[in-house]
């Protein structure tokens, strides 16, 4: 195959376009000296700082995330088009596509596309869509607004400091939940006295293990392995350490599931988690305290009391992907739904026994 056939030339309208991203971006970096793209929101400050003040200054030299179109006024360009009618939306997104391919020349490598990348691999290559957002225009098909809601409240979340890590820490957690789901379980666990706490660069390897553990192979986890971890990290780190995996694995196998990549993750937020225990918890069966005192519902919806705002947040998440409050206890749901509650039932229940978690 003679690849140089597919070089891409830009025109002077794209041209015209990248001058104008350009110094819309250079302008923004005076201001914001230390920002970087998502996927290297874990480059040190002083570095991204150096490299910003260089690249205006030095010839040939392109700001973070300019070839591969995920500087800030690449996504605040995108944002503006995806705001304005569908004609001159379509357009102007051809525009800014064909104008970030004009930023370098693109030969095409021959490569092997996974089944689940294929629907979405020609987004995937030019960033026309921000993947740092959900929105309708991201999905091929046609995906309720209360899910789109509830997934980007769960990204604007993890990226927060929780009541027990980081935001920094919170993030590398989802980065090695991702690793974990894909992969194998591992055959050879480690012991979790053997492992050490000292973070590695963020997160400690007896965490990372904890985060493998909980990820791939929760039907394994017994009272007395769960309560050596606890014991290890304390009660509020597990909580939220599980509140994060129970988060984001639904939302990205989702989003595989319909064919199309994963979104990226958010930039972690500064601040200190606040440490503080919910009033109301006691021993009740688990291998955490939770709510026990007047409570009525499944357990289900109070496993996680030991943080409520992730566990708000997984709930928002069961409610626009599974049922809401009222539609839960129906039995019997309108005909205009996609599936009936039986329908659904027989899905979950299925969906569990092949995971092996059983309630």
């Amino acid at each position: 195959m003679n690849t140089f056939k597919e070089l891409y030339f830009p025109s002077g309208d794209s041209r015209e376009l990248n001058k104008r991203l350009r110094e819309e971006h250079e302008d923004f970096l005076s201001e914001n000296p230390e920002w970087v793209p998502n996927e290297l929101r874990l480059l040190p400050k002083v570095i991204a700082r150096t490299f910003n003040k260089m690249c205006p200054k030095t010839p040939f030299m392109v700001p973070f995330g300019w070839i591969d179109g995920t500087t800030w006024a690449d996504l605040n360009e995108q944002k503006r088009l995806l705001s304005l009618p569908e004609d001159e939306k379509i357009e102007g997104l051809q525009a800014h596509k064909n104008a970030i391919r004009g930023r370098c020349f693109r030969i095409p490598r021959p490569h092997e596309l996974k089944p689940n990348e294929a629907a979405f691999k020609t987004v995937q290559d030019y960033a026309v869509v921000d993947r740092r957002t959900f929105n309708k225009e991201t999905f091929d098909q046609n995906v309720p607004e209360a899910m789109i809601e509830s997934f980007n409240a769960c990204w604007e979340r993890i990226a927060e400091p929780g009541e027990w890590w980081t935001g920094k820490e919170r993030i590398a957690i989802v980065e090695e939940v991702r690793k974990a789901r894909d992969n194998a379980p591992s055959k050879n666990a480690q012991s979790l006295s053997d492992l050490s706490i000292e973070a590695s660069p963020v997160i400690s390897p007896l965490v990372t293990e904890i985060v493998w553990k909980v990820t791939n192979n929760a039907h394994e986890i017994e009272e007395k392995w769960a309560k050596e971890a606890i014991a290890l990290i304390g009660e509020g780190k597990y909580s939220e350490l599980v509140s994060l995996v129970v988060n984001i694995v639904p939302v990205d196998i989702f989003c595989l599931l319909l064919g199309r990549p994963v979104v990226s993750l958010p930039v972690p937020k500064n601040g200190k988690p606040t440490k503080s225990v919910p009033e109301g918890l006691s021993d009740g069966g688990a291998f955490l305290p939770w709510h026990t005192e007047n409570w009525v519902g499944p357990n289900v919806a109070r496993a996680l009391s030991f943080v409520p705002k992730d566990n708000a947040l997984r709930m928002k998440l069961v409610e626009s992907m599974y049922a809401g409050a009222d539609k839960f206890i129906s039995m019997i749901w309108d005909d205009n739904e996609p599936l009936s509650r039986s329908q659904v039932e027989i899905i979950a229940a299925r969906t569990s026994s092949i995971n092996e978690c059983f309630y």
